[in-house]
């Protein structure tokens, strides 16, 4: 749309005063007064960025009370809600003013390029429930600290890892139609077949979707998308983070693409041969993600869904019991059962690196020490994930901890910090009473065999590989323009409105090199190299 001269102004103008206004105000609600206290306690700036207006206030956890007779001071709280944070983050780094501590608010990118942070390297030792962290999960640390060790973020484990994604298969079609669970790509598009005929649902319409699949989007191959099923032809994927969502991934320690891979050739053919028989929506890769995520749900008395790459059987809403996870389906029956793999994402799912920031040089270093120190504990760590003890956990001894149904009962009220705490689940830990964590462990059970056929790290990028900000900006700008031009292409083979893969195909891996693929593997190899002969 053309706007006139003016109203661009105008809108330029309101724009102007609204970053003004924002950044009075997180100015003015950043670091701390030295001097100011409460009680004859100094007072502690703590920023939480919550990802929901669902969660309680935050004075209404009990431990909060624990949490400052621990550090020996008051906690000012201020809450920033996730779809208001980029403006605010934005601001806050601008000015320089940032909070005492900030908790899932800045990553270790942040920390490179602003100079506001404390590294927190040297106060380890006073620190021994962080110390006990980094020791049992070293690549946690890792994923924070850089090539110097300086340690400037700290990252938070929740209770499991794995992937985030599953082939989810709606086992209540399989067994009425008296299937197996397929385990090749053949058998698999022969269920689906029997999906689209044979009214699965049993509701005498022809409204089965045999398999649903996500848009491939714009800006890289994430989460749900399609590109999951290379796990069938060996190629280990990481959907949930790094640089295979760019088109990269690692083999025996070698960086690699797969952008122009046979792998993804053959990948390509067989979702257009589903494509050709209509086993998945025509338009599903243009559907945005409200769309596929609702289309998963069905209809309020049936599933229409039969295949979909899922986090869980929660994703397809009131017809959940019906879905089970399908174990990787070999993309040939030539290929054995230890040529197949699943994403590696699992240390995504486990570890996340931005979880908690400490203000350079701030007065009250001594008081935060034991304040970090606090939240990093276990039973500080369960509480603020699901909730006071006892009101909302029951502490059964030896590690062992019991959630009340009561966290759960309501989706429109959310309690404590949940995924937005500061804290770590040793492995030692048990949790009962969490249906999604038990629904994720049935999940990843499927797997357990495909996730033996490669090894971490070697087989797949470790998760505290990370360019430095030139390389990063050269990896960004090629990305830019390789997926511009490749998406469109890959989204054509993919539903079989292009079918040449002779000459077609030659001219795409000639201009997606040309337009720095190659030098993105080689930047990747670089830095792979460079932490591989790190000392940690």
């Amino acid at each position: 749309m053309v706007q006139h001269g003016a109203s661009v102004v105008i809108k330029r103008a309101v724009a102007a005063v609204a970053a003004a206004a924002s950044l009075a105000a997180v100015s003015a609600c950043g670091g701390s007064d030295s001097g100011k206290t409460v009680n004859g306690k100094p007072v502690i700036d703590v920023l939480v960025q919550y990802d929901s207006t669902n969660r309680l206030p935050i004075e209404k956890n009990k431990w909060v009370k624990t949490l400052e007779a621990a550090c020996d001071c008051s906690i000012s709280w201020q809450i920033v809600q996730q779809n208001a944070w980029a403006q605010q983050k934005s601001a806050i780094l601008t000015s320089g003013d940032v909070p005492d501590v900030s908790i899932r608010a800045f990553n270790p990118d942040d920390a490179a390029k602003f100079p506001y942070f404390e590294n927190l390297s040297p106060y380890i030792d006073k620190m021994p429930n962080v110390k006990e962290f980094f020791d049992q999960n070293p690549s946690a640390k890792r994923m924070v600290s850089d090539l110097d060790g300086n340690l400037e973020i700290l990252p938070a484990q929740f209770p499991e890892g794995g992937s985030n994604q599953h082939w989810m298969i709606n086992k209540a079609w399989l067994d009425k139609l008296g299937l197996k669970m397929p385990t090749t790509w053949d058998e698999l598009t022969q269920v689906l077949k029997a999906f689209k005929e044979q009214d699965p649902n049993g509701n005498g319409k022809a409204d089965e979707i045999p398999f649903d699949v996500a848009a491939l989007g714009t800006d890289g191959f994430r989460w749900y998308t399609p590109m999951l099923a290379l796990g069938s032809t060996g190629i280990v994927t990481q959907a949930q983070g790094g640089p295979f969502q760019n088109g990269i991934y690692v083999k025996g320690g070698k960086v690699k693409e797969w952008l122009t891979s046979d792998e993804l050739k053959e990948t390509l053919q067989w979702y257009a041969s589903l494509f050709k028989q209509k086993l998945i929506p025509t338009d599903a890769l243009t559907q945005d993600g409200s769309k596929y995520g609702s289309a998963l749900t069905g209809t309020e008395t049936a599933a229409t869904v039969g295949l979909a790459f899922a986090y869980q059987p929660a994703a397809f809403g009131s017809h959940a019991k019906e879905y089970a996870a399908l174990p990787t389906p070999k993309a040939n029956a030539s290929m054995s059962d230890s040529d197949v793999v699943w994403d590696a994402s699992g240390d995504y799912g486990k570890y996340e690196n931005y979880h908690l920031a400490v203000k350079k040089d701030d007065p009250h270093m001594d008081n935060i020490v034991k304040l970090i120190n606090s939240l990093y504990s276990e039973k500080m760590s369960v509480q603020q994930f699901y909730g006071d003890i006892p009101e909302l956990v029951t502490d059964e001894g030896n590690s062992s901890y019991k959630v009340s149904d009561k966290v759960f009962a309501d989706p429109n009220v959310s309690y404590s910090l949940g995924g937005c705490f500061a804290g770590w689940f040793p492995d030692n830990v048990k949790i009962a009473g969490d249906p999604n964590l038990t629904a994720r462990k049935e999940a990843e059970s499927a797997y357990q065999k495909a996730y033996s056929n490669y090894k971490v790290n070697e087989d797949s990028m470790p998760i505290w590989v990370k360019l430095d900000n030139a390389d990063q900006t050269t990896f960004s700008n090629n990305n830019t323009q390789i997926l511009n031009y490749a998406i469109p292409l890959i989204a054509k083979w993919m539903n079989g409105t292009e079918s040449d893969y002779a000459q077609k195909w030659d001219t795409y891996v000639s201009q997606v090199n040309k337009l720095g693929l190659e030098q993105n593997v080689q930047l990747w190899q670089k830095w792979y190299d460079k932490y591989s002969e790190q000392k940690f």
